[in-house]
């Protein structure tokens, strides 16, 4: 007992040993890499709010799917259905039981860089940092902090978790100027999933409520 404990002290030791050798701009350089050449990404999502102020809490899970790098389209499922969609130009937010639609721009929508590339998509707005390492979902990850550039985004700052078996996001969170935070957790994710363009477009059911911004 006595040497198997010795033992898994040794493997923990070593990878944390392992995880703390990565610089941040290697950790960035590793999530680039892997999405080289990628055309699509799938995965199942949770997504979280949470109000500074108030400490309320908020879960919805979903899947999602993705043609990189500005097609995408989340089907959440539990605790209630919505479908959010994105053809790289409007953005249509679905929910059935509301029988409502709302439609705005791409660029009126401020979640739309918190999927696909994320290292990506963040180095234009913010500076990453090392914030250590952690576990998510059984997974080991290096977490990055990140620093917005200007006093110009929504958030201005944020932490990403970096799967470092995958080198792929597990989890992005991102926390505005009162506290609020908003985060997607990533798990089961696919690269190069064959996905037809056509479900990234959205026709509102007959009665539907069409609300645009």
């Amino acid at each position: 007992m006595k040497n198997l404990s010795t033992l898994l002290l040794l493997t923990v030791l070593t990878l944390t040993a392992t995880a703390a050798d990565y610089t941040v701009e290697e950790v960035v350089e590793k999530v680039k890499a892997s999405y080289d050449g990628a055309t699509s990404l799938t995965c199942d999502v949770r997504r979280v709010t949470a109000s500074g102020m108030l400490g309320q809490r908020r879960i919805v899970r979903g899947t999602l799917r993705m043609l990189l790098p500005e097609m995408f389209r989340i089907d959440y499922v539990a605790p209630y259905e919505q479908s959010l969609i994105c053809n790289g130009e409007t953005v249509w937010i679905y929910t059935p039981k509301n029988e409502q639609v709302v439609v705005s721009s791409v660029t009126d929508y401020q979640e739309r860089e918190m999927l696909g590339n994320l290292i990506g998509y963040f180095e234009r707005d913010y500076t990453y940092e090392d914030a250590g390492t952690a576990t998510v979902d059984g997974r080991a990850t290096m977490v990055l902090k990140m620093v917005a550039r200007t006093d110009q985004v929504a958030y201005p700052s944020g932490r990403l978790w970096v799967d470092t078996e995958r080198w792929l996001p597990a989890e992005v969170e991102l926390t505005d100027d009162i506290g609020n935070t908003i985060s997607y957790r990533l798990s089961n994710i696919k690269l190069n999933q064959s996905l037809s363009k056509s479900i990234f477009s959205f026709t509102p059911p007959d009665g539907v409520e069409v609300i645009e911004y």
